[in-house]
């Protein structure tokens, strides 16, 4: 996924690790399962807690999302994080399941004869925890860009190209870039079959809407025919649907129906 590339470039050959085996008899037991999953040593520089918490990093990325209004700013931190987790995670799989092939060369080497060529069962348990913890991150990281893209594109398909600068620091500068390249296109493409993609985005009913002003400091606008229209707060008109679609859906002004009107 190209947002990877830019969002979370090259993360250096440190790898976040281990869990800090705890000296207390009453955590003694805890500490040695978690020494079971990870031999690295410990790396302070990643972990702040006494004790491995798989995929808190990538669950605080959704809660991020899920607490804000539209986008939260980019967490670069906790995707790095995220990123370094599956990275250890991959690195102890790969051991183990190296070390198991190993054992079993060396039975063959040895001229004993083993019926069962699978896992050694005391080693599945460590094996299917890395296994779930790496889908698991990755779910994270690509759920949390998916729905932070797709944002995007609801923005794009509702406002008009120029992009609202009091979000801009929200982005991340691949997601900036995606904007700048998907604007591209849209306008390309609209200039090509000469048609404004952003109006009309339901079957219009009626070519003239009336409508109220409920947004300040909106200013004149002209329309299609070339008028100018000033758009004072309280104040009601009948304009072309394309001249104040955009507005209806940015909440600026709203649309009288029937008894509203008058």
């Amino acid at each position: 996924m190209t947002i990877f590339a830019f969002c979370a470039p090259n993360l250096g050959s440190t790898i976040l690790t281990t869990v800090l085996i705890e000296k207390s008899s009453r955590q003694e037991r805890g500490a040695k399962s978690n020494a079971y999953f990870f031999k690295k040593p410990y790396n302070p520089e990643y972990h702040h807690n006494k004790e491995m918490n798989f995929g808190q990093h990538g669950r605080e990325l959704l809660l991020d999302l899920k607490r804000s209004d539209w986008l939260p700013p980019y967490n670069d931190e906790n995707v790095r994080a995220t990123i370094e987790e599956i990275s250890l995670h991959f690195d102890e799989l790969v051991e183990q399941v190296t070390a198991t092939q190993q054992m079993q060369d060396e039975d063959n080497t040895s001229g004993s004869i083993s019926r069962n060529k699978s896992v050694p069962m005391e080693e599945r348990p460590a094996m299917t925890l890395h296994d779930a913890a790496i889908k698991r991150n990755k779910q994270y990281l690509l759920a949390y860009h998916a729905y932070r893209i797709n944002k995007l594109r609801e923005l794009r398909s509702e406002t008009s190209s120029v992009f609202p600068s009091h979000l801009r620091p929200l982005l991340c500068e691949a997601e900036a870039d995606f904007w700048n390249g998907m604007d591209q296109l849209i306008s390309n493409y609209s200039a090509d079959i000469d048609l404004n993609l952003n109006s009309d985005l339901s079957p219009p009913e009626d070519d003239f809407l009336e409508i109220r002003v409920v947004q300040p400091n909106l200013g004149r606008i002209t329309t299609e025919l070339g008028g100018s229209v000033a758009l004072e707060v309280g104040t009601t008109h009948y304009l072309r649907r394309g001249d104040v679609e955009h507005l209806i859906r940015q909440g600026s002004v709203i649309q009288l129906y029937g008894e509203e009107t008058g």
